[in-house]
């Protein structure tokens, strides 16, 4: 009796893990259980400079704040993903204050490094097939620049 139940359990929580919801932001649920009780992975889309600024102000709505320490409690991984490309609002060294993988409408992984040359060990931390975000005044050894190219990294550049 007690194996079917556990084996039951292990069922239900492999299917958890596999199953991924997108929500655009303006229709989060005040109570996100349910979704948390079925999906392992939550994408909050429609992300813009407004909601960005506020997930990362110290005084961001309540609501916002149990929003996310419930999907800690649940062990949901949270990922943002922009209405657009983020081009030319996004500041990209928000990137990288963010606790959550941020995404472009179109699915690209977005990475930003804060240093003033961007090094073989920065790029290495970036999964092939994501993008880089850097600015002009930031410089790339060889050695990273080739591992970008060979792990299929795009960079976007801007002033």
């Amino acid at each position: 009796m007690i194996e079917k139940l556990v084996k039951i359990i292990v069922q239900r929580l492999k299917l958890r893990a596999a199953n991924k919801t997108s929500i655009a932001v303006s229709k989060m649920p005040r109570d996100p259980v349910a979704i948390f009780m079925e999906s392992g992975t939550v994408r909050l889309t429609q992300v813009n400079k407004h909601f960005l600024e506020r997930i990362l102000c110290g005084n961001r709505a309540e609501s916002l704040s149990i929003w996310f320490e419930k999907a800690a409690e649940y062990g949901v991984d949270i990922e943002l993903e922009l209405y657009d490309h983020g081009e030319p609002w996004l500041n990209y060294e928000i990137l990288s204050q963010l606790d959550f993988p941020v995404f472009t409408s179109t699915g690209e992984r977005l990475f930003y490094s804060s240093g003033r040359v961007i090094c073989y060990g920065d790029s290495a931390l970036i999964p092939s097939g994501s993008t880089l975000c850097k600015y002009k005044k930031q410089l790339i050894t060889p050695l990273a620049n080739e591992y970008l190219s060979k792990n299929n990294i795009a960079v976007r550049e801007r002033q």
